[in-house]
């Protein structure tokens, strides 16, 4: 029988798992994110339960210490999937599964690699939207594709919401080929570099409105950063205004 190990944090790998489990198909140990204190969303909790539910070892840790890949190489694995882990995984670890290393993308690669994409695509005012099932590799977001699940946005949706769509998707893509990655049969796409973009990373300071800008892109910022997500602010009276939601009107 196959082995894999699962890395998981956020509701997306507690949806994942939960699916995983559904299906008689769990993981041989996991290893959950530990979220910060301030942070709203606490879905290691979850994830400890449904694993002590169904009798899986689980190490809740904010990032791989080397008692933690030594434990996991000691499992001697076929596979690792990762879906909502932010700390860096080393490659020698990763090399030495029989069929790697297989994580999740919150936007269809090779396009908006890097961090909070599903901040920016509201903030660009993106249509359409996807994630990528994809091989870590040793460069940010470049390894090869196994599939991708492609969605459209409502032009008035907001980041939560396509929060919940990539939740939705990831769920689907990562149930539709765990078979394949598991017996090694997946298929694995090399990713067209030429066409890469990439995206930043964003702190709350950077949700300032620009007024100079258009209507469109103020009401993109505002829906990109809505709650959860810091908010965007501006200066009224001398005071700081943070500004939830907006409507553009002519």
């Amino acid at each position: 029988m196959t082995n894999f190990v699962f890395l998981c944090g956020t509701p997306r790998g507690f949806n994942v798992l939960k699916a995983l489990c559904s299906r008689n198909v769990e993981p041989v140990a996991v290893w959950c994110l530990q979220e910060d204190d301030h942070e709203t969303s606490q879905a290691s909790k979850d994830i400890v339960r449904l694993c002590e539910d169904a009798e899986i070892p689980c190490t809740v840790t904010k990032r791989l210490h080397d008692n933690d890949e030594r434990a996991i190489a000691a499992l001697e694995p076929d596979l690792m999937l990762v879906v909502g882990w932010r700390t860096m995984i080393l490659m020698p670890l990763i090399n030495g599964l029989a069929n790697g290393c297989v994580g999740v993308h919150d936007s269809a690669l090779p396009l908006y690699r890097g961090f909070a994409p599903v901040n920016w695509a509201i903030i660009n005012g993106e249509t359409s939207w996807g994630v990528t099932l994809f091989q870590m590799a040793q460069g940010v977001d470049e390894g090869d594709i196994v599939a991708q699940e492609m969605f459209e946005v409502g032009e008035r949706a907001t980041a939560a919401e396509l929060y919940e769509m990539v939740t939705t998707a990831t769920r689907e893509v990562v149930v539709d080929n765990i078979d394949g990655l598991l017996s090694g049969t997946a298929r694995r796409v090399p990713q067209d570099h030429s066409k890469a973009t990439y995206a930043c990373s964003r702190t709350p300071v950077d949700g300032e409105i620009d007024w100079s800008q258009s209507t469109r892109s103020v009401d993109c910022l505002i829906r990109g950063l809505s709650a959860p997500y810091p908010g965007a602010f501006t200066s009224y009276k001398g005071e700081t205004l943070w500004i939830w939601s907006a409507e553009p009107i002519d």
